[in-house]
């Protein structure tokens, strides 16, 4: 069906690390309202010309918008590939490094996708998400957390993960669980 990337991030909880990106991409969405704001302020207060206050605050949003995204980007390069997912008609194949391990459907109790880290721009998801974290929970009692890619690998880019887990709920007997 499709590939995905595992990521390693590294962070001690990564469901932490991505509500606090979650929370800096809020923050640079409020921007624009903060220095709207302060643009009236500015006008009003100290009776500041449209012809000063507007350019001003155009220039200081253009400015810490820049950062935010720069840091944003300088962070999403610390995120590193250390491998490959792959679900199947039969079952789910995983590579990390050199090695392979292959896990049927049957021996997996429920499969749970949480949203991670959300994209920067619209090019890099198709979702809102950039990474999801993958929970697999077999029959023995033992769980795997990934952080995987929203994009697959390959020919089929406008397939996200999530799709492809809204298709295995329907092929296989497990409890798909997306959140």
């Amino acid at each position: 069906m499709s590939k995905y990337k595992i990521y390693r991030i590294d962070q001690n909880d990564p469901v932490h690390y991505g509500k606090r990106r979650k929370r800096m991409n809020i923050m640079m969405g409020l921007l624009s309202l903060v220095f709207f704001i302060i643009y009236f302020i500015l006008h009003l207060a100290f009776n500041v010309g449209f012809d000063i206050a507007y350019p001003l605050t155009i220039l200081m949003i253009v400015v810490v918008y820049y950062y935010f995204y720069r840091k944003l980007k300088a962070e999403d390069k610390k995120i590193l590939t250390i491998g490959d997912i792959e679900f199947s008609k039969t079952g789910i194949v995983k590579h990390l490094g050199d090695s392979s391990t292959d896990y049927i459907y049957e021996s997996i109790v429920s499969i749970e996708l949480q949203k991670h880290i959300p994209a920067l721009n619209v090019n890099e998801s198709k979702t809102g998400y950039r990474t999801y974290i993958l929970s697999i929970l077999f029959k023995d009692t033992h769980k795997e957390n990934l952080i995987v890619s929203d994009r697959p690998i390959g020919k089929f880019h406008d397939l996200s993960i999530t799709d492809t887990l809204k298709t295995l709920k329907k092929i296989i007997s497990a409890e798909v669980i997306l959140k």
